[in-house]
């Protein structure tokens, strides 16, 4: 939140990886905003930069500029009501404050807990596999309720918002599952919900049929995914006849794979224990490289 002079009053930073001169960035940002009013260009909403966006909202009333900076993939329905959320909390809580606030930024450090809760944009999952993979079967091992979620194109994908322990910074992910031969054959339908996720696990359930029609489907969805990181959940390697060892399988696909069995009784906890590893590489390679 910077104010009218230039002036970080409050900010948050999820990932310690990144390091930012926070005084100077707001400044630049205002800066910006100045710049296009001088040129009758109005207000800024939305500024893209090559690896993230910035979302503006304003207080005319305060006179303060209110900014989320976001993966540069993230679909403007889902951030921009956040910024405002975050404005209209703000100002309802401090409004009185901001009309002499006197430069401490420790008067709004309080602010850090609605933030975390109300405003970090969570990773998010898609789940894929081809019928018989056990994907659906997986999906309701997360706890909570499957809901759809209607993209812009009008696809119905179900969805879980699944809460993350043991993980810095994270208090939840977006889970979300589709069909792979639907997606693999209408990539352009599901444009949007690719270069959106964060992460794609693929699911198979470790069989030679499985396995082969899967790496087929792959083929087809990989030249068209931009960022999200691919893995893989080897399903029924308690069948031992015919299941493919997660390291076989691996060595097949090039990507990490994780050896799972739906059907165990501690099958919840495995999957958030591997959840939370898929979580952990992720973040850590997505910001190494910014």
């Amino acid at each position: 939140m910077i104010s009218t002079g230039g002036v970080l009053c409050y900010s948050k930073n999820f990932f310690d990886e990144i390091n930012i001169k926070e005084e100077i960035y707001a400044g630049f940002l205002k800066a910006i905003s100045d710049f296009a009013k001088e040129i009758k260009g109005g207000q800024i909403k939305t500024l893209n930069f090559r690896n993230f966006k910035l979302f503006y909202s304003y207080s005319n009333e305060y006179d303060y500029i209110f900014v989320i900076v976001a993966d540069k993939d993230e679909i403007e329905r889902e951030v921009r009501p956040k910024v405002n959320l975050m404005k209209s909390e703000f100002i309802g809580r401090y409004g009185s404050i901001l009309k002499e606030w006197y430069g401490n930024i420790n008067t709004f450090r309080e602010f850090d807990e609605f933030v975390e809760k109300n405003i970090f944009i969570p990773p998010k999952i898609l789940i894929v596999g081809i019928m018989g993979a056990g994907k659906k079967t997986i999906m309701n091992l997360f706890p909570g309720e499957e809901v759809l979620d209607i993209d812009e194109n009008l696809n119905e994908i179900p969805l879980k918002v699944v809460e993350v322990p043991d993980i810095k910074n994270i208090k939840q992910c977006i889970i979300k599952r589709i069909d792979m031969e639907e997606l693999a054959y209408n990539t352009i339908r599901y444009k949007t919900l690719l270069n959106s996720v964060d992460v794609i696990i693929i699911i198979t359930n470790s069989t030679y049929t499985n396995l082969r029609k899967t790496k087929q489907l792959y083929s087809r969805i990989k030249p068209k995914v931009k960022k999200a990181a691919f893995y893989l959940i080897a399903n029924f390697q308690d069948d031992k006849d015919t299941a493919f060892s997660p390291i076989k399988i691996e060595e097949t696909f090039k990507f990490k794979t994780f050896g799972f069995s739906a059907i165990k009784d501690d099958s919840k906890k495995i999957l958030m224990l591997i959840i939370n590893e898929i979580l952990r590489i992720t973040v850590k390679t997505k910001f190494s490289e910014v």
